[in-house]
């Protein structure tokens, strides 16, 4: 994370889902207790499944120009602007790396019909970063802040990374924490939760942050739980850590979060890769 100023990097292809991804860093912008820098990154591609960039690189730099200057004038906010090259799926995450990018703000259409492909572009560019992604659906709500987020709670290790994570936002936002935690088949996963839910009313409790636990209830998918929780209290975050080691099946069938990331409710998903911070 920087030191000095957090660093906002946002995916650009001058589409509405894009300018979407920008409403939301302005929004945090504006909430932030600290300053905040937005980078535009508009990729032209030069391998994989989508090697066939719209724009060349003029076109883009021209149309790159235009953008900064119109969102000055329309938002009043300056940001910086940056060409890359190279494969999507990787240049995203290593720029944002080579920054030292706070988070990665990326649009998506969700999943649904033949925009499934698009969901599972978005996991795809997300796993293996370094740095946090924040998906979003939909244009923000301009007139509300960040309230509540909803933090699940699991069985893994790498859920204190998440924890810390939930931490530093809710305290940047001043949000209120929503902690949810599924029904344990069996004692020794149940074991491992119940370490994890210590550990998170111990450094929740010392930031001095508010905080409340729930129980997804029994015999129901827990992502549906997450997402019915989020709904319910109109929590404007929900922060999920990916799954380990994903592999091309998840891609195509859809991991659990997948379910959450893409959720009717088009609530913001922030997206954890284990191992992106110390405990």
């Amino acid at each position: 994370m920087a030191e000095n100023i957090n660093k906002y990097l946002i995916p650009w292809d001058f589409t509405p889902v894009a300018e979407n991804a920008l409403k939301h860093a302005i929004k945090l912008m504006k909430l932030a207790k600290e300053p905040i820098e937005i980078n535009l990154v508009h990729v032209i591609q030069t391998g994989g499944l989508f090697s066939k960039s719209k724009f060349s690189e003029d076109d883009a730099s021209q149309k790159l120009k235009d953008d900064q200057q119109r969102i000055v004038n329309e938002y009043g906010v300056e940001v910086k602007t940056h060409i890359l090259e190279g494969n999507i799926f990787d240049t995203i995450s290593e720029f944002a790396s080579e920054i030292n990018a706070e988070m990665v703000i990326m649009g998506t259409h969700g999943i649904k019909g033949v925009q499934k492909l698009t969901g599972s572009w978005a996991l795809k560019v997300i796993a293996g970063s370094e740095v946090p992604f924040l998906v979003v659906q939909d244009e923000p709500d301009m007139t509300k802040g960040f309230s509540h987020i909803v933090m699940p709670v699991e069985f893994r290790d790498e859920d204190k990374e998440k924890i810390q994570w939930g931490i530093r936002f809710a305290k940047l936002f001043g949000s209120k924490i929503h902690v949810i935690v599924p029904n344990a088949f069996d004692s020794g996963v149940q074991k491992k939760i119940n370490n994890n839910l210590s550990f998170a009313k111990m450094h929740i409790e010392s930031s001095g942050l508010d905080w409340e636990i729930h129980n997804a209830a029994k015999g129901k998918s827990f992502q549906e739980e997450i997402v019915n929780l989020a709904t319910d209290i109109e929590a404007e975050l929900i922060i999920v850590m990916t799954t380990p080691n994903i592999d091309l099946t998840d891609f195509v069938f859809g991991a659990q979060e997948q379910y959450v990331i893409a959720n009717k409710a088009k609530i913001p998903v922030l997206c954890i890769n284990p191992g992106t911070l110390g405990v």
